[in-house]
């Protein structure tokens, strides 16, 4: 098991460097290394979160709203 978590914070580096040092959503790190959810949750981490910030690397923030008036105009 511990090979398999390391293997898998190893590829959220390597695709956060591919990608400005942005770490990959979960849907997004699915496509590109076909790891699905099952094999790392509940066993290795609860929340896709757990396992970016275990990687040494900041989630991805939520996009903000852009205001009524912006969305008016």
């Amino acid at each position: 098991m511990a090979t398999e978590k390391q293997k898998i914070l190893d590829l959220i580096r390597h695709l956060a460097a591919q990608n400005d040092g942005n770490a990959p959503g979960y849907q997004r790190f699915k496509s590109l290394t076909g790891i699905r959810r099952s094999e790392w949750y509940p066993k290795l981490w609860l929340r896709w979160s757990d396992a970016v910030r275990e990687a040494g690397l900041q989630g991805n923030s939520m996009s903000r709203s852009l205001g009524h008036e912006l969305l008016i105009k």
